[in-house]
């Protein structure tokens, strides 16, 4: 498999994170109060969120390993035909489409991972805060032109996609699959875009893209959340210029998905989102308000692959040891 194949089948972990990275993350007042909140809410910490983000590390090393073996079983039985000559273009086009079916795949070993750590109560919890923090960033992000906004909707977008929708919004068998197909379609338009950038920016400044690997290896090393948001600003930016020519569509089609999203909906669950967004706390109202001003959440666009788990410091307070019985912490109701 050719070294362009085989970016394109693994260009995707560019932008992969857990939920778990996202909250842990946001800085300023607003995403200081925000993990206060956040983490008083499901009565956990951050140790413990970041603890569940590193048990999902050896899922995503193993999904990683099947898009590879999978891409080049398909390009090698595709070169075969002689009559038709494989195109770089068709390459790219072979792995994103793997990866895409392989993230989504990762919905349910997520969700049974965090079992291990989370109550039936917490994990619906955080999948209606990430739902209302997703919904809050697109309604933004068709008013909006700024590449950290852009760039942050499509990193919620993805963890969707890996961990899928809150359970109220009741969908049909039908509107699953068609919401699925949906989600793969976007992100499969979206992550050729994103490839687009960084094969440019390859071919035309490999120095820059080795200022990324570099500032990601730094992330990865930093001690204080203070180094981290410094080190997360100066990959912000290598970021954006890498993505600045694709911005615009990447937009579009993050504005067309959500469309169709909301037109596989009957009325009755669009009801149930306004009512969901309505009831919004007000700590999430403030970090979205922030977003808007400021254009992003930091933290949220500036991820690379070879940073590991944004924010793990290696010399923090080891998070006690977890059951296999579910649950660990009690929940209110519980």
């Amino acid at each position: 498999m050719s070294h362009k194949i085989r970016i394109a089948a693994c260009i995707l972990l560019m932008i992969v994170w857990t939920s778990s990275v996202v909250f842990s993350q946001m800085s300023g007042d607003a995403g200081k109060e925000f993990n206060e909140a956040f983490y008083a809410e499901l009565q956990t910490s951050e140790a413990e969120l970041m603890q569940f983000g590193e048990s999902l590390q050896p899922l995503f090393a193993d999904m990683q390993r099947n898009v590879q073996a999978k891409t080049l079983a398909v390009v090698m039985e595709r070169v075969k035909d002689t009559s038709s000559p494989m195109t770089p273009e068709e390459g790219m086009q072979i792995g994103l489409g793997i990866a895409i079916d392989e993230l989504a795949g990762m919905q349910q070993p997520i969700n049974e991972k965090a079992t291990e750590f989370f109550s039936e109560e917490g994990r619906q919890k955080m999948h209606l805060r990430l739902f209302q923090l997703k919904e809050g960033l697109m309604n933004r992000v068709k008013e909006s032109d700024n590449p950290e906004l852009i760039q942050g909707a499509f990193g919620f977008d993805m963890m969707q996609l890996m961990g899928g929708y809150p359970d109220f919004l009741e969908f049909s068998p039908e509107q699953r699959e068609l919401i699925s197909k949906q989600q793969k379609e976007t992100s499969l338009g979206v992550m050729k875009l994103v490839t687009q950038g960084t094969m440019k920016m390859i071919t035309e400044n490999p120095e820059k893209l080795q200022q990324i690997q570099s500032a990601a290896r730094e992330f990865g090393d930093a001690k204080t959340d203070e180094e981290r948001e410094e080190i997360g600003k100066k990959i912000q930016e290598l970021n954006k210029d890498m993505l600045k020519d694709v911005l615009p569509e990447m937009k579009r089609l993050l504005i067309k998905g959500h469309e169709d999203f909301h037109r596989a909906l009957t009325d009755a669950q669009k009801a149930k989102i306004k009512a969901v967004m309505a009831a919004m706390p007000d700590y999430m109202k403030k970090l979205l308000a922030e977003a808007e001003k400021d254009g992003g959440l930091s933290g949220l666009e500036s991820w690379v692959p070879g940073a590991g788990v944004p924010g793990v410091n290696p010399n923090r307070e080891t998070p006690r040891q977890r059951t296999n019985s579910g649950g660990g912490r009690a929940f209110p109701g519980d």
